[in-house]
């Protein structure tokens, strides 16, 4: 998992689907490289984008212009999450594609509760990692692709900035 994420880190694109009861509750799209991030959350119908250039990050909301954001904003990179579980193991590997399992803490994955959420972690012959999981209430389930993409260039600060 070391070197998928060591290539990862070289920057890449995400698509996180958040499903309850069996319907799609919040999407999520967007790619992070240079430290840098952008992505669109979809919930409700409606979408929101934020861009993060440490320290500063900046919203857009339909309809108006970019804002920037006092205060904590997600740093649009779900790999930091999936950075280091309390427990990792191998399930199986065939043909250059790795499955594992893990465990993380339920706050790391945003969920409320102190227990632990087990999360199966998928690498393919690529370097996608794929990460799924159902919270601990079973209503609910998280998936997550992470695909290298380490040309792309830098998010740009919105203007005016």
């Amino acid at each position: 998992m070391t070197s998928a994420i060591a290539t990862l880190n070289q920057g890449y694109t995400f698509s996180t689907t958040i499903s309850a009861g069996g319907q799609v509750a919040t999407q999520a799209t967007g790619r992070w490289t240079g430290n840098t991030s952008e992505f669109v959350v979809t919930s409700g119908g409606t979408l929101i984008t934020y861009r993060t250039i440490p320290p500063r990050s900046w919203v857009l909301q339909p309809g108006q212009g970019w804002a920037e954001v006092n205060g904590s904003v997600p740093s649009g990179s779900p790999l930091d999450t999936l950075k280091a579980p309390i427990q990792l193991s191998v399930a199986s590997q065939d043909g250059g594609t790795l499955d594992m399992s893990a465990t993380y803490p339920a706050a790391v994955l945003g969920l409320a509760g102190s227990g632990s959420v087990p999360v199966t972690l998928t690498i393919a012959p690529d370097g996608t990692l794929t990460a799924a999981y159902d919270a601990p209430t079973g209503s609910a389930s998280s998936k997550t692709t992470i695909s290298p993409n380490p040309g792309q260039s830098p998010v740009p600060a919105p203007s005016p900035a």
